[in-house]
């Protein structure tokens, strides 16, 4: 049984560095790595705090408050997760499961065969959305095809990148352009937004984790917790090389160039084109697993609305046809469309990270409320501002703009973190004062 385990754990562990890992999470480290030049180390640290010890405890959060993400957002309100989940599926549908495919056709394929005819795209595309369908609608092993097949290819892709960093490096860490390096990486890695990834993926691990007859609470945190430190590690050593890569480039690359361009001339100056064909192949793979892992989430919540009505494969069918359709009018369009959204859940979602984790210090669900309502109303004009930067919308609020911009760290993006503390205690005197009940604790129920 402990043998079985180990291998649970480290299958889990793989499937979920796999989802996490996406196309752009290749590009961001080798951008702070040219920034911090040769303060690199603290560059790799404040990348390590924020983009991955950060979403990795959005996992943690959901499976510290209970057995999936209700047991979490009830402390809000009875319907808040339904909500989330339909803020989530707008951005899958349109957001960031068609740039997976986009992007894997317009930077793997092509990084591959550069002189493909156009059509060459669509049809990849439809190769590449069949292969995740396929996987995506094995709802019971969807977890463990990713972390048993898809994953190893990606992993050994990046680990040879990361080996020849170091084997046959092209410099030392040199320069930089940033005052504070920990600061810069840590607010640039933040930005990536993978906390809500932890939210949103949570339960297909749950589920997987369940459906290998993990049947207590305890033994399910147990083999999750370990797998989410599984993930950790991958993640560090791919980030830290591919951050190191970059700090190495500072003679030969303007910190100030396209990222993805960045990262092509960066991994051809390794080992010539044969490097690029390996990464090529880790772009491929990384929106890959990340499309079926993400197929498979919202395909589940479809499932729940419809109370199993529709059978899962229809359903996994039809949400891949719509990214299909979505992902072949190119990047560009996806990130019009998906900015807006993605503004609008992340606040939310780290609040939520937080308040799950450090759950013994929240007093009651006033708190919750308090933190959670605040910070959701402050990112509603959020993303406004960003749909109105993308062109969707044309309407001006100079008086609300600049009264966002008196708050205390509004111009780090940060204009929702003072309202949401104040949310909180405020949340929690009230809710104190008028001698309300909480939700009880769902991990009493399930120990």
């Amino acid at each position: 049984m402990k043998q079985s385990r180990t291998k649970d754990i480290f299958v889990l562990g793989f499937a979920m560095f796999a989802i996490f890992f996406g196309a752009g999470n290749l590009i961001f480290p080798p951008s702070i790595g040219i920034h911090s030049g040769g303060d690199v180390v603290w560059g790799i640290a404040g990348m390590t705090l924020t983009g991955i010890i950060f979403p990795m405890l959005a996992m943690y959060a959901v499976v510290n408050m209970g057995t999936d993400f209700y047991d979490l957002s009830c402390h809000i309100n009875s319907w808040w997760h339904q909500l989330y989940r339909v803020i989530g599926l707008f951005i899958v549908l349109f957001g960031t499961i068609p740039r997976c495919g986009a992007v894997a056709a317009e930077t793997g394929l092509r990084g591959i065969a550069p002189d493909l005819p156009d059509w060459a795209n669509v049809v990849f595309l439809v190769i590449f959305f069949a292969l995740s369908y396929f996987f995506a609608s094995n709802r019971s092993k969807v977890v463990d095809m990713i972390g048993t097949y898809a994953t190893p290819i990606l992993l050994v892709a990046l680990l040879i990148i990361v080996v020849m960093v170091f084997a046959i490096p092209i410099g030392t860490p040199t320069g930089g352009d940033v005052d504070n390096a920990f600061s810069y990486s840590m607010l640039t890695a933040y930005n990536t937004g993978d906390i809500p990834t932890g939210l949103i993926c949570a339960g297909v691990f749950l589920g997987s984790v369940k459906a290998k007859g993990y049947n207590t609470y305890k033994d399910q945190k147990f083999v999750l917790v370990r797998s989410i430190l599984v993930s950790l590690v991958i993640l560090f050593v791919v980030y830290g090389g591919l951050c190191w890569l970059g700090a190495c480039g500072t003679p030969y690359f303007d910190s100030g160039m396209d990222q993805t361009a960045l990262l092509n001339g960066l991994v051809e100056m390794l080992a010539g084109r044969a490097s690029l064909v390996i990464l090529a192949i880790a772009v491929i793979f990384a929106c890959f697993t990340t499309a079926s892992g993400m197929i498979a989430t919202v395909s589940d919540w479809i499932i729940d609305w419809t109370k199993g009505k529709i059978p899962y494969r229809i359903v996994a069918f039809v949400v891949t046809l719509i990214i299909f359709l979505v992902a072949a009018t190119g990047v560009s369009n996806v990130l019009v469309i998906s900015g807006p959204l993605f503004t609008l859940i992340f606040p939310m979602s780290v609040v939520m990270t937080v308040l799950g984790v450090c759950k013994k210090l929240v007093p009651n669900d006033g708190a919750w409320k308090g933190a959670v309502y605040v910070a959701s109303i402050i990112s509603i004009y959020d993303a406004f501002v960003t749909a109105r930067s993308n062109g969707l919308i044309s309407i001006e609020t100079e008086a609300l703009d600049n009264l966002i911009a008196m708050i205390p760290l509004s111009s780090y993006g940060f204009d929702w973190l003072i309202p949401t503390i104040i949310g909180f205690v405020v949340g929690a005197v009230i809710w104190k004062v008028l001698g309300k009940e909480s939700k009880p604790d769902a991990t009493l129920a399930s120990t």
